[in-house]
């Protein structure tokens, strides 16, 4: 496997429509392609090529399209508020406004399944194929395709909105208080993005069979100038783009904001708190 660090030739590979993502669709054991995982991971649109994926794609489009940002914001901010834990929020968000049952209960199910999803591979493929049915029960849908790809949105917005809006507060203590939360979130996903790294299957060459290439998303970008600084390929580039960036930004910048808001309030309350040895 070779390794693709520079940004700019990650972006042009990841643009290019010859190049393909390894395929779920021809599991490495039987074993793995009878497991809900596997079956699982066959039907989403994240490990198909071509005409198959344009038509997944498709779908998820659809089904974002109908949500409502305004809805997912009140829903996020709501949620933190509450004190619900942050990197929980954006699958709960989500799977409410999907129409999942139980929705709250439903991030530790959907970090199971996410952790083995890039690979298939699981410590426990017991509790990942336990975690897969019941999320998939949770959707709602009566189609079975239709059910694997609300699931598929939540796998793939547990990980990488969890990470953006956990290192946006741990980024914000350093920072003063008048940069905006929209420059932390870009911060982050510029120089430490939550998605490090994809992969891509490049063309066979003469006298050379494809190659399996990993592609790492927040490499060292030479052409960034003060100017222009280094492009941000978090949520990748070309057809294959995350499919959601406008509504995961969206949720992550509402927990962000009110937890900075929360925060200073809380800091306010404490200076007014009396020091004096006369305070009763």
């Amino acid at each position: 496997m070779i390794d693709i660090i520079e940004r700019a030739e990650v972006e042009r590979i990841l643009r290019d429509p010859e190049s393909r993502v390894p395929s779920a669709s021809a599991p490495i054991t039987a074993m793995t392609a009878a497991s809900p995982l596997g079956a699982f991971r066959a039907g989403a649109s994240r490990f198909v090529n071509g005409a198959e994926h344009a038509a997944r794609r498709e779908h998820l489009d659809m089904l974002l399209d109908e949500l409502d940002p305004n809805l997912l914001v009140a829903a996020a901010v709501a949620r933190t508020r509450e004190s619900a834990i942050p990197r929980d929020i954006p699958v709960a968000v989500l799977a409410e406004a999907l129409g999942f049952a139980r929705p709250d209960a439903l991030p530790p199910l959907v970090e199971v399944v996410a952790a083995a999803y890039p690979t298939g591979e699981s410590s426990d493929p017991d509790e990942a194929d336990a975690a897969i049915i019941a999320l998939l029960e949770a959707s709602g849908a009566a189609d079975a395709d239709e059910r694997v790809l609300r699931v598929q949105l939540l796998v793939q917005a547990h990980a990488a909105t969890a990470a953006l809006v956990e290192r946006a507060i741990v980024l914000a203590r350093s920072r003063d208080a008048s940069v905006s939360t929209r420059a932390l979130l870009e911060t982050v996903l510029r120089d430490d993005s939550p998605v490090p790294l994809t992969r891509r299957i490049m063309p066979a060459r003469p006298r050379h069979g494809e190659t399996l290439v990993t592609l790492h998303l927040d490499g060292p970008d030479r052409e960034a100038t003060p100017e222009r600084p280094a492009r941000i390929l978090a949520f990748g580039a070309g057809d294959r783009a995350c499919p959601a960036p406008h509504h995961a930004l969206a949720i992550a910048a509402a927990i962000v904001e009110t937890t900075r808001d929360e925060t200073t309030h809380r800091d306010a309350d404490r200076e007014e708190v009396p020091h004096d040895a006369d305070a009763r």
